[in-house]
């Protein structure tokens, strides 16, 4: 017996010592505050890990905070600049003691101004002319609503009204969890323009059809992002979306940044006070930053525009690996324009990152080492601002193809190709080159696009293409001509030009 104890004393010794526990800076965890409201949930941003949460499952009266997926499908859908009129729907149906604007039936606004009536000041007016705005009518906009809450695998959440309408108002099933408002909060703020509009503090009122002249401003109600007493070392507020009903109570949606590009998201519902409720959410905020610098696990960050994109492993491989950049507030921008420089630069990193830093210090562009090499001719210098159109990669990237005559896959693909007619005849055998490898896909359509430019996002995506192919293809070809002494230099350079010795 007395054997069978040690050994059972020495086998929990061993599984205390071994088992891992998370690793704090100053080996203290910070104590997670008391607050009052009924339901509360903070992840972080970047891995939907979850911080604290308390009752985040409970079904709840989301209030305005609907807004928040009101105003980021108006954004989906293109409309910004754009006008629209307000109907007397929207403005009958802002409910009992709604807030509003005081718009008027027939008043003419630009969608920017209504975006921010919805947002700022939690007009439930300006958020109905949206929804008409968008689909015509408010019941068609709540069915849009539904099929992207649907999208996002939120099985808790039904919404009934654009504007956060509930039981009081005839809206019983008006109702989303913590946990899922969180995840709305999270797929909006992966817009950039809706950032944008939740992080400003006041906007100018606009002049319409039915105010003539200038009428002044309204502030945030979200005073987290508007008072000095909740400003914080430890984070910035990106913005957030405050709701109240009788019903829901005090409810808020915000989302805050640190330095080191980690974002939390806070929900917060069936708050009892409005006061205590900012003052909760600053808590909570500084708990979960104190948590995360303790605990690197609960760290994780990423460029915030890509959370839905499927492109975003691929992207965040090429900025581990220093070929891409990203901007200083965690925007990718994946749609924005390429230059032939950015272009050539990226590629020279994939094929030779060290010449690629020698290039770079000796202060010689990429293109101009381009056109040395051959890769690009004279008629490119100078064009480095250029926007690259899909047929400048096709010049680029058929440079790094062996050319392989098959006069039948030719003609196969000259029939794929559907605007393969308007594509230079110059160009029309590069083209065939880097369509078969793969390198440069054709639309859904068939068609190349030879003169459209393209996004940041297609040149990674592209450029993947391109490592790939050159790992099961081009390298062994390489591997197997490197064995020839008097060609081998030849070939290589042929084939997978670099920066030159002389920048190295």
């Amino acid at each position: 017996m007395r054997k069978k104890g040690t050994l059972l004393m020495l086998t929990l010794y061993l599984l205390i010592c071994v088992t891992s526990f998370p690793v704090y800076a100053d080996d203290t965890r910070p104590v997670l505050p008391e607050v009052q409201a009924e339901s509360y949930i903070l992840i972080n941003a970047a891995d939907n890990r979850v911080i604290c949460e308390k009752e985040a499952d409970r079904k709840q009266y989301p209030a305005s905070t609907t807004k928040i997926l009101t105003a980021v499908l108006a954004l989906e859908a293109g409309y910004y600049e754009q006008t629209t009129t307000v109907s007397q729907a929207a403005v009958d149906g802002i409910g009992i003691n709604g807030s509003n604007m005081a718009l008027k039936p027939g008043e003419t606004l630009q969608f920017k101004d209504l975006l921010r009536m919805t947002l700022i000041s939690s007009a439930n007016d300006a958020a109905n002319a949206l929804a008409e705005g968008v689909s015509g009518s408010i019941s068609a906009f709540v069915l849009l609503m539904n099929e992207k809450i649907r999208e996002l695998g939120l099985s808790n959440t039904h919404f009934t009204s654009p504007v956060g309408l509930d039981v009081e108002d005839g809206h019983p099933e008006h109702q989303t969890t913590a946990r899922e408002l969180a995840q709305l909060m999270r797929y909006a703020t992966s817009n950039t323009r809706f950032r944008e509009i939740i992080g400003e503090t006041e906007y100018a009122l606009p002049v319409t059809n039915f105010h003539p002249e200038s009428r002044g401003s309204r502030k945030s109600t979200d005073l987290l992002l508007t008072q000095l007493q909740y400003q914080s070392d430890s984070f910035s507020v990106v913005g957030g979306k405050t709701g109240y009903t009788k019903a829901a109570q005090n409810v808020f949606v915000a989302c805050a940044r640190n330095r080191e590009g980690v974002e939390l998201i806070l929900v917060l519902m069936k708050h009892p006070n409005r006061r205590a409720m900012f003052e909760d959410s600053y808590k909570l905020f500084e708990y979960g930053f104190a948590l995360v610098s303790r605990d690197r696990s609960l760290a994780a960050t990423g460029f915030y525009d890509l959370r839905y994109r499927e492109s975003a492993d691929v992207i965040h491989k090429f900025y581990e690996s220093g070929y891409v950049a990203g901007n200083e507030d965690g925007c990718f921008d994946y749609a924005a324009d390429v230059s032939r420089e950015e272009f050539l630069r990226v590629l020279g990193r994939i094929k030779d990152p060290v010449a690629a830093t020698g290039t770079a210090e000796s202060g010689r562009t990429y293109l101009a080492a381009a056109i040395e090499q051959g890769v690009v001719d004279a008629t490119w210098s100078g064009t480095g601002s250029l926007t690259m159109t899909r047929g400048d990669a096709v010049t680029v990237m058929s440079r790094h193809i062996p050319a392989r005559r098959n006069l039948l896959e030719q003609f196969a693909l000259m029939l794929r190709i559907k605007d393969f007619k308007a594509i230079p005849a110059s160009s029309r055998l590069d083209v065939l080159k880097a369509v078969k490898t793969g390198i440069i896909p054709l639309a859904d359509d068939g068609t190349l696009g030879y003169d459209e430019t393209i996004s940041r996002e297609e040149m990674v995506l592209m450029l993947d293409r391109y490592i790939q192919y050159r790992d099961t293809v081009l390298n062994p070809i390489l591997s197997l001509v490197g064995h020839i002494h008097p060609i081998r230099g030849a070939v290589r350079n042929f084939y997978i030009p670099s920066v030159p010795v002389s920048a190295k």
